[in-house]
């Protein structure tokens, strides 16, 4: 970490097309997992090798549905490595905030970036950069100042210094947040396949 970064330091600036992840606070990875609807038949703990050999077949694929999981403090993360599950599926940070807090981070060329934000089955804050800058949830201004603070005024369409990424990223951050890179890559931790949404 250093005085530009936090939590998820790596992610600033890094060439990351597809951004899936879901965060949710005070429950274990494998329950985060259950609240997405993973195929319980798929989960376990694997290092990177048996990460690949097992699921490695279904990495690139659109209908893959591949996803890792741990903790990071006091949150626990997943990464969607190959679906868009927590994008499509819209009750999703939802089930995964019941009794706690969740976040949901979502970003490519388009629909550009998505921060949703609930707590105990209800969305707080939804912020959304596609085209003009939407807002939704019971409190769609709770992280103004936050976003102020950074340099950015994204009606005006100035996402400040650290981008609309960055910007979000730090958002999340602020929350509690983080992902180490070596949890994604090196270490062992849950991983499985989520059933489609309409699975569900």
């Amino acid at each position: 970490m250093n005085a530009t970064t936090g939590d998820l330091g790596w992610m600033y600036g890094r060439d990351l097309p597809l951004l899936n992840l879901t965060f949710a606070r005070q429950i274990n990875a494998r329950e985060l997992l259950e609240r997405m609807g993973v195929d319980q038949n798929t989960v376990a703990v694997r290092g990177p090798d048996d990460f690949h050999y097992e699921l490695g077949d279904h990495l690139y694929a659109s209908n893959g549905y591949v996803v890792s999981a741990g903790h990071y403090r006091s949150w626990a993360w997943a990464w969607e490595h190959t679906s868009w599950k927590s994008f499509e599926d819209r009750g999703l940070v939802l089930r995964a905030s019941i009794g706690t807090a969740a976040l949901v981070l979502n970003a490519s060329e388009k629909p550009g970036v998505v921060f949703r934000y609930a707590e105990d089955g209800r969305l707080i804050t939804g912020l959304r950069t596609t085209g003009p800058f939407k807002r939704t949830g019971s409190d769609p201004h709770r992280f103004d100042t936050e976003m102020q603070a950074l340099g950015a005024r994204p009606e005006e369409d100035e996402d400040g210094p650290l981008g609309s990424r960055g910007m979000f990223y730090r958002l999340a951050e602020n929350l509690g947040v983080g992902l180490p890179l070596d949890d994604l890559n090196e270490r062992p931790v849950l991983s499985g396949r989520l059933l489609p949404p309409a699975a569900r």
